[in-house]
């Protein structure tokens, strides 16, 4: 009898032994096995008591993933776009990221609002509104199909249909700076129904054929043609018509330089020296120290051909004022070559402004391109524009003629 009963108590403790020691490694196992990441929130990033919890973000913003398993994260991506990672104020608890800027245009419907997050032992996903400043892509007649078309103008009193991202709660939305009556206008992030103005009286030439979209993230410039009495007007004066011959016209230009002799035609040379407050007319405002008309000599530039400037305004009833630069034997050979953008004349300040393309220059690295240009004086066969000078109170003045 104690035989047995020896035995039994043996083989008890025997399977009690061997299920503990399953259960230990179970366990260890367990803990061997990294989590997948778990998103619980968002804040943002920024001192108490700013470090509020968000529901909405947006690009280029800085802002704190919480949640758990977060440590050695690889990739966070918002809209399918990988972020930027500060990986030496991350925890397993919670990650500091910036939101990059997004191509709207190419996220895929259902990768929209998302943020994914990637570690070694999983992948998750957390849904969040995600906004950036408006981008329009196209403009629809506000009409019923089949009549709500693509426009390629608008006029005053229509009613749009402007199609694009974010452009939910506008600030505001002006038309070559008038702006927009707002209050009935029906939103959503992608759809905006608005009525252009009525009348344009004041508006800004220098905005001609441009509405600009303002939302509290930003705003976006759009170039459409606009149907305007008064901005006709404007581009029928005298001047216009001597810089691009007229509405529906355009005119190339050259520097005023024989390239055999450097001597001009129109004027005594390419380019002449003046103080910086010599305005239209060859009028000194502040006693300045006048003009040097310099016929030539080589330290200015070698002799050699620059190329043209072309200035157009295409259309007839919505002008557009565009120029045309063909830049030839600059040292920066980057500078070479065809570039087409915009101009603004303003006729009564005589200055001249460029959007995306630099004037036809020779080789003076001292000139300004990137404020307005004067206009010292302005004729059928003959321009001189006024730049300043990097480092001189002084203009340097560019000569040009009509190429023949």
């Amino acid at each position: 009898m104690g035989m047995k009963k020896i035995h039994k108590i043996n083989a008890g403790f025997l399977f009690f032994s061997i299920t503990m020691a399953l259960i230990l490694v179970m366990t260890a196992c367990k803990k061997d096995v990294n989590q997948a990441p778990v998103i619980t929130g968002v804040v943002n990033y920024a001192a108490s008591p700013d470090d509020t919890v968000v529901h909405t973000v947006a690009a280029r913003q800085w802002v704190v993933i919480q949640g758990g398993n977060l440590g050695g994260v690889s990739q966070v991506t918002f809209n399918g776009v990988p972020a930027t990672i500060n990986s030496a104020l991350g925890t397993d608890n919670s990650i500091v990221i910036q939101i990059p800027s997004i191509a709207w245009q190419s996220v895929p419907t259902d990768q929209r609002n998302v943020i994914t997050v990637v570690t070694g032992s999983g992948v998750t996903s957390f849904e969040i509104k995600i906004v950036d400043a408006p981008l329009i892509t196209r403009i629809r007649n506000y009409e019923a199909s089949p009549n709500d078309t693509i426009v390629s103008f608008i006029a005053p009193g229509q009613y749009i249909n402007l199609i694009g991202f974010n452009l939910a709660g506008a600030d505001s939305i002006s038309f070559q700076g008038i702006k927009a009556d707002l209050s009935s206008t029906d939103y959503t992030d992608s759809s905006v129904i608005v009525k252009v103005p009525n009348d344009f009286t004041g508006s800004d030439p220098s905005l001609a054929n441009r509405f600009t979209y303002t939302t509290k993230i930003g705003k976006q410039v759009y170039f459409i043609p606009i149907v305007d009495p008064a901005i006709l007007k404007y581009y029928a004066d005298p001047l216009f018509t001597f810089l691009t011959g007229g509405i529906g016209k355009q005119k190339t230009w050259i520097l005023d330089m024989d390239v055999a002799t450097g001597k001009g035609t129109v004027f005594n040379g390419p380019m002449y020296f003046s103080s910086d407050d010599l305005r239209w007319g060859n009028v000194i405002t502040n006693n300045g120290w006048g003009q040097w008309q310099a016929e030539w000599y080589d330290w200015m530039f070698p002799l050699k051909d620059y190329g043209t400037m072309t200035f157009e305004l295409k259309g007839s009833f919505a002008v557009q004022p565009t120029v045309k630069v063909t830049q030839k034997n600059l040292e920066d050979a980057a500078k070479n070559g065809t570039f087409t953008g915009s101009f603004f004349m303003d006729i009564d300040a005589k200055t001249m402004s460029f959007t995306d393309v630099t004037p036809l220059n020779p080789r003076r690295n001292d000139l300004d391109f990137s404020i307005k240009a004067y206009i010292i004086s302005l004729t059928e066969d003959g321009l001189q524009l006024g730049f300043k000078h990097k480092f001189k109170p002084e203009f340097e003045i560019l000569n040009y003629v009509v190429k023949k």
